[in-house]
């Protein structure tokens, strides 16, 4: 089948983010209603953070999936492809799938009146997806906050929040207490709550929390995990309580079959991790220490509105040289404001994503980290796959 009515789709959904990123849950809602609520026909589960909401889903899903159940996976944002954002039993949707439901949704919104943001068509099309792939459970991971966000318009079974801490403080709130309470939100009345936060954030967490709050904490006797670092143990510990009460009883095994690319990933010479914010970046940091010997160099690239200046602080006694770039993603930060920021290591504008992946020193390991659309550039050209997809260049988160 040709790619074209997939190409045209994606271009349409790209379209919609003149209408900005709405923190608002009167359209998901208008949406679902004039779908028939596609979101209520399989159990769901929400998960939220800061860092980490991502992996965890991974690994429930793994963990599900092995269990028996058919699973529908919902994620953002997406690496290299926009598919990426849509897993039914761990496999990305096919393009007439994605293309069919784009234009379904859209015809919907244009009937009913509604005009949604791009990732308001996105989470309706994964309701719409998941319903007729007849899924047994959803896992939604949180795409901003909680409490405006899309995903909380469907009725978790459970919710986890993974982690608290600083992020997205303009829309979400300058404290730790008010990042907590936005990304409480997803929690239910009589329904379980967990979270595997821990320190300043679990005490914030805690405080804005009505009902009872389950901690969970990673587990010495799980086995060395696909996904590299000492907080993938906390990922996983949290998915397997998770799954628990959903009423599975995890096999440790499917904790083997998760692969999310871009999270310490090794690729040759380099290691590629999305952390963006200073909590992803000390956990970098750590895994850094404990598990990689010899010098380092770093292609490092921002978006615009993160505490480049915290990320950097952390990362820089690290490594011995940096290339900074600028990325193809409309919002980032242009190297030149970025260099001066290094003050410790000899720092330069590389430019383009490519060049500093050519010019890079062969003689040591590569870190790539500062973005996740830095991460989906960089993965794109080292895998030789297309990027931006279909020649796309988009705003979209």
């Amino acid at each position: 089948m040709s790619e074209l009515p997939y190409l045209l789709a994606l271009s349409k959904l790209y379209e919609l983010t003149r209408f900005g990123e709405k923190l608002d849950l009167s359209t998901p809602r208008a949406l679902q209603a004039a779908m028939g609520w596609p979101v209520m026909r399989q159990r769901s589960v929400l998960i939220g953070g800061t860092n980490g909401k991502g992996s965890t889903s991974a690994f429930l899903e793994a963990i599900l999936r092995r269990a028996g159940l058919r699973t529908g996976l919902f994620t953002s944002p997406h690496l290299v492809s926009f598919r990426e954002r849509f897993r039914v039993d761990g496999e990305d949707i096919d393009e007439q799938t994605a293309w069919e439901a784009a234009f379904r949704v859209l015809a919907v919104a244009e009937e009913a009146g509604i005009e949604p943001s791009f990732f308001e068509v996105a989470h309706a099309m994964a309701t719409v997806i998941f319903a007729e792939a007849g899924v047994d459970v959803a896992i939604w991971e949180v795409g901003l906050g909680g409490r405006l966000d899309a995903t909380n318009v469907c009725d978790p079974v459970v919710s986890a929040v993974v982690s608290i801490d600083y992020d997205h403080t303009e829309v979400l709130g300058p404290t730790l207490e008010h990042i907590a309470a936005e990304k409480a939100a997803i929690f239910r009345p009589g329904r379980p709550a967990l979270t595997a936060a821990t320190g300043a954030g679990l005490t914030a967490l805690r405080r804005v929390t009505a009902g009872e709050l389950a901690v969970v904490q990673a587990s010495p006797d799980l086995p060395e995990l696909p996904l590299p670092g000492e907080h993938q143990q906390s990922n996983a510990a949290l998915a397997l309580a998770l799954a628990s009460t959903l009423g599975v009883d995890p096999d440790l095994d499917a904790l083997q079959d998760v692969r999310w690319p871009g999270r310490c990933e090794r690729i040759g010479n380099f290691l590629l991790d999305c952390a963006h914010n200073p909590h992803g970046a000390r956990a970098l940091a750590e895994w850094i220490r404990a598990r990689v010997h010899g010098p380092l160099h770093l292609i490092f690239g921002a978006m615009s509105g993160k505490d480049v200046a915290a990320v950097i602080e952390v990362l820089e006694p690290l490594v011995e040289s940096v290339a900074v770039v600028t990325p193809t993603y409309p919002r980032r930060m242009e190297a030149r404001e970025i260099v001066p920021l290094f003050t410790r290591v000899p720092a330069w504008d590389a430019g383009e994503v490519g060049d500093a992946l050519a010019a890079r020193p062969t003689d040591r390991l590569t870190v790539i980290t500062g973005s996740c659309y830095l991460i989906g550039e960089a993965r794109a050209l080292l895998l030789g796959l297309e990027y931006p997809e279909g020649g796309l260049v988009t705003t979209a988160r």
